[in-house]
C-alpha cells in the first residue's frame, strides 16, 4: 500500500499521527462506497519424517516413499472489493470479485470472474450471502464461500486505544486435521505497536499455536508453533493495507514403532489498495 506522506513540515504538530502523546483509535471496519484492492501470496513447505526400525523404512521405501518427503506449494490471488451506499439501516452491499487466482504450476484455483455478495455496516464486518461462478461446482463453490467468510471473522479484533509502545492479545480457535485426527489449536497473537508515522500505524506481530488432540494417545502427540510478522494500518481508512506473517508448526506423532513428524512452515502476504467511489 502506498504510504501517504505530509507535505509540509509545519502542519505536522496537528496532523501527524505519530505524536508520542497521541492516542490511536485502533478498530478494523470497511466503509461505504469505498474499493479495496487486494493482492494475497502464500508459500508453504511441508516436510514428513518417519523414524522406526530398518524394516519400517524399508517398506515404505519398497512402496516408493520419500523419507523425507518435502512438499512446496505456492499460491498468489488478486480480489477487489467493493461496498455501496449505506441505507437507512446503517448496511450497505458488499461485493467481492476475483481477479486472479493460481497455484505455483498457473493453475487457477478460483475463476477470474467469480463473484461474492453480501452486506455489511459501520459496527460490522460483511456478512456473506451468496456466490456466483461459472467455473465452480457446488461443493467447491460451497467450500469458497465458507472460507471468504471466515477471513472476515479472522479480521474481527478487539477495538482499542493505543499508545505506542502498548500491545493487546487476541485468542481464537483453529480446528486442523492432519493424518486423520483432529486437533483443536488455540493461536494466541500479541499485536505490538511499535510507531505511527503519518497516516499508517506499525504493529509487530508475535503468534504461540498450542492444541488440543482428540486421540486415544493424546499423550504420544506434540503439537506447537510461532508465527511473527508485521502488520500496517491505515489510520484515516480504519483497515490494515499490509499484512506479512512468518509461521512455524511443528507435529509429532509417536505410535507403538513409528514415529512421524511434520515440520510446516508458511509466508503470508497481502497488501491493499484503498480508495474511495464516488
Amino acid at each position: 500500500m502506498k504510504k501517504t506522506f505530509l507535505l509540509l513540515f509545519i502542519f505536522a504538530t496537528v496532523l501527524n499521527y505519530g505524536q508520542s502523546n497521541q492516542v490511536l483509535d485502533f478498530k478494523l471496519r470497511f466503509s461505504p462506497q469505498t474499493r479495496y484492492d487486494q493482492a494475497t501470496s502464500t508459500s508453504s513447505e511441508f516436510k514428513l519424517t518417519y523414524e522406526g526400525s530398518e524394516e519400517l523404512l524399508g517398506a515404505l521405501k519398497s512402496q516408493g516413499v520419500e523419507n523425507p518427503t518435502i512438499t512446496k506449494t505456492s499460491a498468489e490471488m488478486e480480489s477487489v472489493l467493493k461496498t455501496g451506499k449505506i441505507n437507512a439501516e446503517g448496511n450497505f452491499p458488499v461485493v467481492i470479485e476475483y481477479l486472479k487466482s493460481v497455484d505455483a504450476n498457473g493453475k487457477t484455483i478460483i475463476p477470474n470472474g467469480t463473484l461474492l455478495y453480501g452486506k455489511g455496516s459501520l459496527s460490522a464486518l460483511p456478512k456473506l450471502d451468496s456466490i456466483v461462478s461459472k467455473g465452480l461446482d457446488e461443493t467447491f463453490k460451497n467450500t469458497v464461500f465458507q472460507i471468504v467468510q471466515s477471513t472476515f471473522e479472522q479480521l474481527a479484533l478487539p477495538e482499542k486505544k493505543l499508545k505506542v509502545g502498548e500491545s493487546f492479545t487476541q485468542d481464537n480457535p483453529l480446528n486442523m486435521p492432519i493424518g486423520g485426527l483432529n486437533i483443536n489449536m488455540s493461536i494466541k497473537t500479541t499485536y505490538h505497536l511499535k510507531e505511527i508515522v503519518g497516516k499508517n500505524a506499525f504493529f509487530d506481530v508475535d503468534q504461540v499455536y498450542t492444541a488440543n488432540v482428540l486421540d486415544a494417545d493424546k499423550n504420544n502427540i506434540k503439537v506447537s508453533g510461532t508465527g511473527t510478522g508485521k502488520l500496517t494500518y491505515d489510520i484515516p481508512n480504519y483497515f490494515t493495507n499490509e499484512n506479512i506473517l512468518a509461521m512455524k508448526f511443528n507435529f509429532d506423532l509417536k505410535k507403538e514403532d513409528v514415529t512421524v513428524k511434520l515440520n510446516m512452515t508458511n509466508t503470508f502476504k497481502q497488501k491493499a489498495t484503498i480508495s474511495k467511489i464516488k
